[in-house]
Parts: C-alpha cells; structure tokens; sequence
C-alpha cells in the first residue's frame, strides 16, 4: 500500500485533460474523505470519465454527478439527521425504514441514471442471491438507498422482487465496473485498520470485533494494487455515524494528501 507521500507525487504526475474513472468506498459519515479528492481533480481539470460507489461512496458519487460541489455535499452529510424516531421500523429486516430516507435525497439527486452528467455505477448487495449488483441505468433513487441499507439498522430494499442490502457487505470498494476500461482507476478508501496495543485487545468482544474488520478488510486489499492510485485513510477515531464528526475528517483528509 502507498504512502502518503507516494501518493502525492502519482497524483502530481496527472495533467490537466486527463481521464480517471475514481472508486468511491462505502464508510457512512466517513464518506466525507472521499471529497478532496474530488476537489483535487477539479482544480486540476482532471475530467471523472466514470464514478463507482458503495454505500456513502454511491451518496456522494450521485450527488457530484448530479452537479453538487464537494462543499455542498459535505453541508448535506452535516446538516441532515440520519436517525428519527418516526423511521423506526423494527421488526422489517431493520430499525430504521430505509424508504423514508427518499426524502432526503429526492431535491439533491437525479430521477435517473441518464440524467447525471457523470456515469456512476451503484453497488447493492442481491441478498437473494448472494452477490453484489451493479446498477447503471434507469431509475436512481432505489439502488442508492439499498446500497446504504447497512444490514440490522436499515431494512432492506425491494427492487424487482430481489431484496438488496449496503453494497458494502460483499464489495465495498468496486472496482469491477473499471477492470477492463482504458481509462486510469483512482479511488479513495476510508475503512483503513489502526494499529492497537494490548488494551485494544483485551477483551473477547474486542478481539472479535477486530478479527471480523480486518477479515473484511483483507478482501478488499488486492483492489488498492489494480488502481494507479489509492488515498487510503483510517479514521477509527471518529464513529461512522457522528455527523458532528464530518467536518473533521474532512480537514484531516485534505491535510493529508493535499496541503
């Protein structure tokens, strides 16, 4: 895995007029990171030639291709609540009633694939089937709360009578819909384990936790070497959904790999 430093220079090495396709991965609140890069490749007139994403890499890959700025989205992650009380929904396959989360996006997305000026491709897990899914045309809003549907908190979506959970589950960072494309992968990843020393171990319930994130981690690493670059972040000291953490783990990003 690079360094930050090595990082750098690969971005320095691209040119104005070039072409990526940039792999946004899923993190909820921590999704944020994903937007100096964003900013990074505007400044630089680095055209996005494709945007895939999990999770809250889909929210903000839709919300750019839907013609909001990185600030813009980074206001909505901060601004709007993602639990009330009136969405519980226990009972349905999770607490909260992932429908009812249509009502924050419908005035900041697209109706359709089509429409966006940028092509994304959104990865939901099929849990009928056991696979991750790809959806890159028609209708929008469905596929990107399924993809955002993290199993056991947000009950899972019905499209064309499969059930589909966050995309996370089974592909977190997909870079599939860019394996066999000409263009250059690029992509930021925000699910990065720490370093612990023995206090972070010392429990049953911790060591499991731990075994379960990096089990999940490791498939996930031989992606990062198909990329020409990865920003790799950790963040575990903010929780994924603190949305007073936003702001933060922003400037923390954009220090990193672009002051």
């Amino acid at each position: 895995m690079q360094s930050p430093h090595e990082v750098k220079e690969k971005l320095n090495q691209l040119k104005s007029g070039d072409q990526v396709n940039l792999v946004l991965s899923g993190g909820a609140i921590k999704g944020v990171a994903h937007l100096p890069l964003i900013e990074y490749l505007e400044e630089r007139k680095i055209k996005i030639n494709a945007i895939s994403g999990s999770s809250a890499g889909a929210v903000v890959g839709v919300m750019y291709a839907s013609g909001m700025k990185p600030r813009e989205i980074l206001h909505f992650f901060t601004a709007y609540p993602l639990f009330r009380y009136s969405w519980i929904r226990p009972g349905k396959g999770g607490i909260f009633n992932t429908l009812k989360y249509t009502q924050h996006f419908q005035d900041y997305i697209k109706k359709t694939f089509e429409e966006l000026t940028i092509p994304v491709h959104i990865c939901a897990t099929n849990l009928n089937e056991g696979k991750p899914v790809y959806f890159k045309t028609g209708e929008l809003m469905q596929p990107l709360i399924a993809s955002c549907a993290v199993p056991g908190i947000y009950s899972s979506v019905e499209i064309e009578d499969q059930l589909y959970a966050d995309g996370g589950v089974m592909d977190n960072y997909p870079i599939a819909p860019f394996e066999n494309e000409p263009e250059i992968t690029i992509g930021s990843f925000v699910r990065i384990p720490s370093v612990l020393d023995r206090n972070g171990l010392k429990t049953t319930r911790k060591i499991v936790k731990r075994s379960v994130f990096l089990q999940r981690f490791a498939l996930e690493v031989p992606k990062f070497e198909k990329t020409y670059v990865t920003l790799l972040n950790e963040l575990n000291e903010f929780s994924a959904f603190k949305q007073k953490d936003a702001e933060a783990i922003y400037t923390i990003t954009k220090k990193k790999y672009f002051s």
